[in-house]
């Protein structure tokens, strides 16, 4: 079933322009701490290798190029001893610009070359060995360990980035099953796991692809040792980089012979722990609410069970809450499966509390619900996790002053050790989330590459002011803000004549106002208030792809597996850029907004401007919105351009609406490549697509009133778009009690048509919108628009006053 979308998906498309070039995998995908390991990248469209960018703390890699291929690029990689171990993000920097993302592996463990051989290899413990799934095959190692020898194992294949699913078979010495491992909760198809072996011996480790399929570029990690074999941190990391919600922390035990990594969640505020299960009392309840015991307490002179309101308080009932200080951090475990967490608050009336919950970026399997109660545990407010993998969010004013609860419990109530959460609570909302839809920036001297950023706006709709931390003298960013209320920006990330070059780690950082606070001076009496406004601070995220993108025939993207979405934590909150030296062209596009009716065709000019060495020639590419390849047959929208040439350097492109085509207004991006001298040069710029029917029309009065028996006129006046001047038919729907032509035609050349509304003389008082459908021949296709454009108010007769 997990491979049923990509079975139906027709169209794919590359993470980034493929005049940047593709990274398909790295082989081998890891390398040893502390020394040099040479790595072969694979993939199309690569210029000659110039250095490796990594999500990193700076020195933590470097590279020095070895060789370079269309089709591969080899690096040796030098990586530093206190590097951190666990996945990282790289990008490949060459002499044409950034590539896409590939995620790689630093392990402290001994790394082993895999050679080939028909027998299993053998592995002297500690041991880290690469390999790559070989479809129908395992591969085989051996192991010799002691007679209750504690071993553990871990396979990296589909965090890599790849649709691998590494499946571990351990055998004995005599081929006898000793046991098997797929999958592990939090590590996506990945495992990690410890075994302690009954008898000493010789065991054979075999792994394969569980699914028996496999490509040149799945490739997987394979640790055996003594490492900490947790997979989440059910407390948040005090300190650290307060930009930073999620990181990864390296985790190394007194005696372990190798690290493992957890994503740990920034602390905000006091953290609370939820206490463990008090069973005895838990089953103390359960026996005092349970039906004999309601039973035998009718039968008494109070008829009541004095339990089970008991049971349901927060405090003292089965919930068994534990007192929490909020705003804060509220973290837990469910390990009971079926039975909730939950914690104990005091609010005050009127007092308002946003929660958040996390448990997917923590690798936790946890599917959280999250709700509000009274002290009595009546539930208030309840909100659960997406079904696109959103974690649960809600907000609650509190009534009354005094205790409520707050409950988490697993909606598949499922629990166990690795079912962690984290509940941030706050008493302003969270801050919007900023998404940047570019990924690694390859900027030319005196050029700019442009940053479209999307925001989601939780709380107050002002102005977000945005600038760049940790960029070189001569790199900016514009404009510097977004503006209040908006929902997106376009920036232009600019690089002086002076940018030094080479590839940089940049990040961009918003900064918005929150909403204003009265508070008590400190120190000072009660009535000493005064109006607070802080400003909070967040970064701007990338959507980094690892694979292609896949899209169905009506180009609606499909949806990521779960491995191209749950990212290095430092890899997507950081933007890679390249300076390079200027560029030998450059190119704008004169208009903002190009508008499109449907089933017409709309000009894009485009003006470049090139150095006078340079007489190649200069293509277009335009992606987004309902654009699609000309050649599909069920394409709404498609762009054609010209190449730009020394001759004309002013071209004009053409997007052109077919069938099923959306009314929508969405942003283009047209991408420019000229290669001179064997250097390739990609340069995007954008522009909105307002696509809008061929005509709209509107009413004039937009209201009529009128008594039973009286008339008023109406003027339905059509507005055309360039380049249609047909007629338009016009179909009203009928109103009961109220007359007016059901069919109406502005004709060809005309811009109104004029009609009367007459009201019955026993119409009763009333209001309607009449629905109007108009129709026009577009190009052969009929073109349609519905609206309510007036309202008839049919008014009460008022009984004569008596005198």
């Amino acid at each position: 079933m997990r491979h049923l979308l990509s079975l139906l998906a027709l169209v794919a498309l590359p993470a980034v322009a493929s005049s940047q070039g593709f990274v398909e995998s790295a082989s081998p995908p890891v390398a040893a701490v502390g020394k040099t390991t040479r790595v072969a990248f694979v993939g199309k469209d690569l210029g000659p290798g110039l250095d490796v960018w990594a999500a990193l703390p700076k020195g933590a890699i470097s590279a020095k190029p070895v060789s370079s291929e269309p089709g591969k690029l080899v690096f040796d990689l030098a990586v530093a001893a206190d590097a951190p171990v666990g996945v990282c993000g790289l990008r490949l920097a060459t002499r044409d610009g950034l590539t896409n993302a590939v995620l790689f592996h630093l392990e402290d463990l001994p790394v082993k070359d895999r050679a080939a051989s028909d027998t299993p290899v053998s592995l002297s413990l500690p041991a880290c060995i690469a390999g790559t799934f070989t479809e129908g095959t395992a591969d085989r190692y051996a192991i010799t360990v002691a007679a209750g020898e504690r071993v553990c194992f871990e396979a990296v294949a589909n965090r890599l980035g790849k649709d691998a699913d590494p499946l571990l078979t351990v055998r004995d010495s005599a081929g006898a099953f000793v046991l098997e491992r797929d999958n592990d909760p939090g590590l996506y198809f990945d495992f990690r796991f410890e075994h302690t072996f009954a008898k000493a011996g010789i065991y054979t480790l075999e792994l394969r692809d569980a699914r028996l399929k496999a490509s040149e570029h799945n490739h997987y990690v394979l640790r055996v040792g003594r490492f900490p074999t947790g997979r989440v941190a059910a407390v948040p990391a005090r300190g650290g980089d307060a930009l930073s919600a999620i990181t990864f922390a390296t985790v190394k035990w007194p005696g372990d012979q190798g690290s493992a990594w957890v994503p740990v969640s920034a602390a905000e505020g006091p953290v609370t722990v939820a206490r463990d299960c008090d069973e005895s009392r838990d089953g103390g309840f359960a026996e005092a609410t349970a039906p004999a015991a309601q039973l035998a307490f009718l039968m008494t002179p109070a008829r009541a069970n004095l339990f089970q309101p008991l049971a349901r308080s927060v405090t003292l009932g089965s919930l068994q809450a534990t007192p929490a200080a909020v705003p804060g951090s509220l973290c837990g475990v469910l390990r009971k499966p079926g039975r909730p967490v939950a914690f104990a608050v005091q609010l005050a009336r009127g007092e308002r509390i946003f929660l958040r919950a996390e448990s997917k970026v923590l690798n936790s399997p946890a599917d959280l619900e999250i709700s509000v109660t009274d002290r009595s545990g009546r539930e208030q407010r309840r909100a659960a996790d997406g079904p696109t993998g959103a974690e649960a969010t809600l907000d609650f004013t509190a009534p009354a002053t005094g205790e409520y609860g707050i409950v988490v419990k697993d909606v598949l109530r499922d629990g166990s050790d690795s079912h962690a959460f984290c509940l941030r609570v706050r008493n302003d909302p969270f801050p919007p989330v900023l998404t940047a839809e570019v990924e690694g920036l390859t900027v030319p001297q005196g050029s700019y590459q442009t940053v479209p950023i999307l925001v989601t706006r939780t709380g107050p709709a002002g102005p977000i002011a945005l600038s760049l931390a940790g960029n070189p003298t001569g790199l900016k960013l514009t404009p510097s803000e977004i503006p209040a209320a908006a929902n997106s920006v376009v920036c232009k990330l600019e690089a002086d004549a002076g940018a030094p070059l080479g590839i940089h780690t940049v990040q961009i950082v918003a900064e918005y106002e929150k909403a204003p606070e009265l508070r008590r001076t400190p120190g000072s009496s009660f009535y000493a208030l005064k109006m607070v406004t802080e400003r909070e601070r967040v970064l701007v995220r990338t959507r980094p792809l690892i694979d292609k993108k896949y899209h169905n025939v009506d180009l609606i993207p499909i949806a990521l597996r779960e491995d191209q979405t749950r990212l290095p934590p430092a890899l997507p909150d950081r933007f890679a850029v390249q300076v390079t030296p200027p560029s030998h062209f450059t190119f704008e596009l004169p208009e903002e907004t190009v508008t499109l009716s449907r089933y017409h065709t709309a000009p894009v000019p485009v003006v470049t401007t090139r150095a006078a060495d340079f007489d190649g020639p200069v293509t277009f590419h335009a992606v987004g919105g309902q654009l699609g390849a000309k050649t599909e047959g069920r394409t709404r929208v498609y762009a054609e351009f010209p190449d730009a040439t020394a001759k004309q350097p002013a071209v004009a492109g053409v997007v052109v609406s077919k069938i099923l085509t959306n009314t929508a207004r969405a942003r283009i991006d047209v991408t420019a490549t000229g290669t001179h001298k064997g250097r390739r040069v990609a340069l995007t710029r954008t522009f909105d697509l307002d696509i809008v029917t061929a005509f709209r029309f509107a009413a004039e009065p937009v209201k009529v009133a009128l008594l039973p028996g009286e008339s008023a006129g109406v003027a339905l006046t059509v507005t055309r778009q360039p380049g249609f001047d047909g007629p338009v038919k016009l179909h009203l729907s009928p109103m009961p009690g109220v007359e007016f032509p059901e069919h109406l035609t502005v004709p060809k050349g005309e811009a109104a048509v004029r009609f009367t509304v007459r009201a019955a003389a026993d119409a009763p008082p009333r209001k309607q919108n009449p629905t109007v459908h108009a129709t026009g021949e577009v190009n052969g296709f009929e073109d349609e628009v519905r609206a309510n454009p007036f309202e008839v108010e049919i008014k009460k007769v008022e009984p004569p006053k008596k005198k």
